[in-house]
């Protein structure tokens, strides 16, 4: 009987051993899941972090590169890395105008004055400006070809690859109404593109196929994601400036802004006013402009900015050609 309850007893405290064992494994599983979870945390945190700051970094590059453009267009500067087609003018209609008013009628006879005028307008109409516009086709699109379409202007549009049917309709409808459609690239991710040459080449391509394929039309126009000055690309600009010769395409950057993408929200006017400021001292004017969702007000500019510009006789033209090419960095220096 005893015998049976020793038994009894040590099983039981076997059993109890044991069940403490568990709770000692579950407490101390517990604590080193606890001490561990925040640390994974961190270090998957501190990934997104990283992944967070090289985003920004290319973004901040993107907007340094724009704005630095924009500067450089405002004071009318230019860089010696920078070739621009534009050569200042020598006559500025507005102090003519101002000194023809304070010279008697008695010392400028009538033909004097018309000669003048002439010379004036002609000048002014060899001053040649084109409207362009990067990162379409978007919402705004067809408010920005009607507005072109009522003033019977023809603009240049470097677009991305889209394949609904709204973007489809918008690409025909740029090569239907005589606007010069030219490519942007496909995806517009910067850190993709400019990656590698091959991921370049796969992105082009791309983008060249499905205009060909909804349009019947392959552009021969490119503009880089950020310019071909860009800081961006982890691959020498040279090599896709070199492959792109070898497939006669003729890329295009700007040399004037109208400040859309400088990070501001800028007023209508404001975006004219920067237009209007950029073209002065040029005889060719390339224009950045954007098409995309939050750039309505360049869309509002547009009316106001197109007769200012037929007002001081400027030729408002869509790339093609015969169009002098402006480039940040020369393609013709790439051998």
């Amino acid at each position: 009987m005893d015998n049976e309850k020793l038994e009894i007893n040590r099983n039981n405290l076997n059993h109890r051993r044991k069940r403490i064992e568990r709770i000692k494994m579950f407490i101390i599983t517990f604590i080193i899941i606890f001490l561990l979870l925040p640390t994974i945390l961190c270090l998957i945190l501190f990934s997104k972090i990283n992944s967070l700051e090289k985003e920004i970094k290319i973004l901040k590059v993107m907007h340094d590169d724009e704005y630095d453009t924009y500067k450089d267009s405002m004071n009318s500067s230019h860089k010696d890395n920078i070739v621009h087609a534009a050569e200042k003018e020598t006559v500025n209609h507005a102090t003519q105008v101002n000194d023809s008013k304070e010279v008697s009628n008695e010392s400028l006879d009538k033909e004097s004055k018309d000669k003048d005028s002439v010379d004036i307008k002609k000048i002014e109409n060899n001053k040649k400006v084109y409207l362009t516009f990067d990162d379409g086709p978007s919402i705004y699109t067809e408010k920005i070809l009607d507005i072109l379409n009522e003033n019977q202007i023809k603009a240049t549009f470097f677009v991305i690859g889209k394949t609904d049917s709204y973007s489809k309709a918008m690409y025909q409808r740029i090569v239907n109404e005589g606007h010069t459609l030219g490519m942007h690239s496909y995806s517009h991710q910067y850190k993709n593109i400019y990656n590698s040459l091959e991921n370049f080449k796969k992105d082009f391509n791309q983008l060249s196929d499905l205009l060909y394929e909804v349009t019947g039309v392959r552009p021969n126009l490119f503009r880089f994601p950020g310019g071909s000055s860009n800081q961006v690309s982890k691959v020498d600009m040279s090599q896709y400036i070199r492959y792109l010769n070898d497939k006669n395409i003729t890329y295009f950057d700007w040399n004037v802004v109208n400040g859309d993408a400088t990070g501001e929200k800028l007023t209508s006017d404001k975006l004219v006013e920067n237009v209007l400021s950029g073209v002065k001292n040029k005889k060719v004017s390339v224009v950045l402009m954007h098409d995309s969702p939050t750039k309505l007000n360049t869309v509002n500019s547009l009316p106001k900015l197109i007769r200012e510009l037929k007002e001081q006789e400027y030729n408002i033209l869509p790339i093609d050609q015969d169009t002098v090419s402006v480039q940040h960095v020369r393609a013709e220096s790439i051998k």
